[in-house]
Parts: structure tokens; C-alpha cells; sequence
């Protein structure tokens, strides 16, 4: 995704303590990813231990909602993860 400089955009980037928690919360949060991409536009990709989140949206609000989507969902995501492997 290109940067607009007509509308709002954020970039996220996040780093993991390794490279499989990484794999693990970028595969649970695609399909939400791919699903979300109706008034706001993103890239998600994954490079070593480091996902990288980039959107865009006509509006600050919908900008807005859009981040706080993704922060729940990777939340969600690491705290499930560190559920299961605690067992």
C-alpha cells in the first residue's frame, strides 16, 4: 500500500521475542485482516520477528477504530497464545 498524502494513515510495527509467537499472532489475526477491509484500507505482512501493519481510511474516526481493531485482535491473539503454551 502506498502512503496517500490526502488521507489519514498509521503504521504500525510490532516485534516478538521470536520468530514462531510472531507466525502464531500474524496467522490468527489474517482472516480479521482480510475481513476488515471495507472503509479502511491495510497491508499486514511479517518479516522475521516483526509484523508490520500499514492503512489508510478517508476519515480520522474510521483510522481510528481501524488501530484499536487491530491492537484488540493481536491482544486477544498473545494472550490466547500465552495460554496455551503455559500448559
Amino acid at each position: 500500500m502506498e502512503k496517500n498524502n490526502e488521507n489519514p494513515y498509521f503504521e504500525l510495527e510490532l516485534k516478538f521475542e521470536d520468530v514462531e509467537i510472531a507466525k502464531t499472532i500474524y496467522n490468527s489475526i489474517y482472516v480479521e485482516h482480510c475481513d476488515s477491509q471495507i472503509r479502511s484500507k491495510c497491508d499486514m505482512n511479517i518479516i522475521g520477528n516483526v509484523i508490520k501493519i500499514r492503512g489508510s481510511a478517508e476519515e480520522v474516526s474510521i483510522l481510528k477504530a481501524s488501530v484499536y481493531s487491530y491492537i484488540r485482535w493481536i491482544k486477544t491473539a498473545e494472550n490466547i497464545y500465552e495460554i496455551i503454551n503455559k500448559r
